[in-house]
């Protein structure tokens, strides 16, 4: 059956998407690398690269219709358009989510061209073919990045080597196992070296030892508040309609004073929550004070506030808001003064900007839905008064680990915390908060700090460095989140925080060298001996 290849790629795609959370279970763990190698067997058995491009896409298509599913939801909910539309327009997307595959495509056109060096096709095939896959994942820059090593989280208990190499480390061995065991289906051996490989990475997980609490700790009791305001109650409050408003308002004042035995350090408030524009540089030159309510409510709780928000440079160009006004999130201390601000970096494209460069301004008065934020450049530091010192990225980025390293290395000290402020309620009832916490829960293993996550209508947790949580509140769920929360004195430097991607880089330098000194001594000379194909 000549069209079979067609088949199966789409499949492969839903099943890969089924790997991770949805609403119903935490993703089948099983069926990643089953997808993976079916769509590698897919596109050897198919002849040419016009033909391999329609399987990759394909299979991007069956991807995005099974796991993201929630992106035509929020186009239908939240920008009125009929469902044929919203689907036609989540389609465009198909080709750069999951787009490892174009490095696959990428390889075989080099290994094509090299195709009479017969005896790379079984080993230096499958290794190549992983490095080139995991490059992709490491070059091309996604705003909801799913990578084959992510669905390792299942375990992440024994994850141990994450603080050396992060999630592209795991991503790389998945791809070598993968096609190293492909040649099954085509009822050959597989690849001796990529389950040689494999097997001693498996094994190096029993000798570094893992994340055990440190012994020199302070503490911090946080008080996170998710208040489930729904978009449309939020949008219209941000409108200026005096019942919204005073619905959010009430809604966070009661939650944020809500009874509790501990006495409190800080009480924070997902992104956007108030409602209001705010003027930081106003703050920092005293001619202008956080608000009363801020101020009321931190007498009454005796806690410092982390508050998400709207930042202005200028309150007199709140009428000009193309890329003057910043999604935010603001620190008020324990007399009610302002302390810092950091302004979201990476911005989310047709929500908070538009990626047309130059023609964003004459398009901000077209589409008055887009917000057009400015980009924050700063890095700071937020210390509480107990001395616990965190950093903010917000929403998304989270999962752009590369940011979040150069978020920590470039801050003025190192962070004990990472609290994650985020928005999901533009995804309502679907898969979305799920798979946003699973892929968030990498950066606490590379990094091996805990991360604080307060959202507006859920998923709020706390994780910690091993990949594990705390109670959680659902999506849906009003109610505070009380957390006594302990971190080394000293906060830790992960091999992976420094290095990034290099200790990754190296090791494809060294077993590329492997691979060409034994290509000099045994296979060259040894052109036609079968033994040879056992690589």
């Amino acid at each position: 059956m000549k069209y079979w290849p067609y088949i199966l790629a789409p499949l492969s795609g839903a099943f890969y998407a089924l790997a991770f959370p949805r609403i119903e279970y935490q993703g089948l763990f099983f069926l990643s690398p089953i997808a993976l190698i079916l769509m590698a067997f897919c596109l050897e058995n198919i002849p040419t690269t016009k033909k391999r491009i329609l399987a990759v896409l394909l299979h991007q298509t069956g991807f995005n219709l099974t796991g993201f599913y929630w992106v035509p939801h929020t186009l239908e909910e939240f920008g009125g358009l009929p469902p044929g539309a919203s689907h036609a327009l989540a389609l465009l997307l198909a080709p750069v989510l999951n787009p490892q595959w174009w490095g696959w495509l990428v390889w075989m056109h080099f290994r094509e061209k090299i195709q009479s060096v017969n005896h790379w096709t079984r080993g230096m095939h499958a290794f190549f073919g992983a490095v080139f896959l995991t490059a992709t994942e490491m070059a091309l820059p996604q705003q909801f990045p799913v990578f084959a090593g992510h669905v390792w989280m299942h375990f992440h208990y024994y994850l141990n080597l994450a603080p050396w190499g992060g999630v592209l480390l795991y991503s790389f061995f998945t791809w070598w196992l993968a096609l190293g065991l492909m040649p099954i289906l085509k009822k050959q051996r597989p690849s001796l070296s990529a389950l040689a490989g494999v097997g001693v990475f498996f094994v190096l997980h029993f000798f570094v030892p893992g994340w055990t609490p440190s012994q020199e700790i302070h503490s911090i009791n946080v008080r996170v508040v998710q208040a489930n305001v729904g978009n449309f109650v939020k949008i219209q409050a941000e409108s200026g309609e005096t019942g919204a408003i005073e619905d959010v308002i009430k809604r966070y004042q009661d939650l944020t004073l809500k009874e509790n035995p501990q006495s409190l350090d800080l009480v924070i408030w997902p992104e956007t929550a108030y409602p209001f524009s705010l003027s930081s540089p106003e703050f920092l030159k005293k001619t202008e004070a956080p608000p009363t309510l801020f101020r009321d409510l931190i007498a009454r709780t005796g806690a410092e506030m982390l508050i998400g928000g709207y930042d202005q440079d200028d309150p007199e160009q709140w009428d000009n808001r193309f890329e003057t006004e910043y999604n935010a999130a603001f620190q008020i201390g324990i007399m009610g003064e302002f302390k810092e601000v950091y302004r979201k970096h990476i911005l989310i494209p047709f929500g908070e900007t538009m990626p047309f460069g130059p023609l964003n301004k004459t398009l901000s008065k077209l589409i008055p839905a887009v917000s057009f934020f400015g980009s924050g450049t700063k890095t700071p530091i937020f210390k509480t008064r107990t001395g616990v010192k965190f950093v903010t990225p917000i929403c998304y980025e989270i999962l752009q680990t590369g940011f979040i390293a150069k978020l920590l290395n470039n801050a003025p000290a190192p962070a004990d915390v990472l609290i994650n402020l985020t928005n999901d309620s533009w995804y309502g009832e679907t898969a979305e908060p799920f798979q946003h916490l699973f892929l968030a829960k990498w950066r606490a293993l590379e990094f091996r700090r805990p991360i604080i996550r307060s959202t507006n209508t859920g998923i709020t947790t706390v994780i910690y460095p091993d990949g594990s949580e705390g109670r959680r509140l659902l999506t849906g769920e009003k109610d505070v989140l009380d957390v006594h929360l302990e971190v080394p004195k000293i906060a830790p430097q992960t091999i992976y925080q420094t290095w990034g991607n290099m200790p990754l880089v190296g090791l494809w330098i060294i077993v590329s060298l492997s691979f060409s000194l034994f290509w000099w001594l045994k296979i060259r000379p040894a052109k036609g001996r079968a033994n040879v194909r056992l690589l």
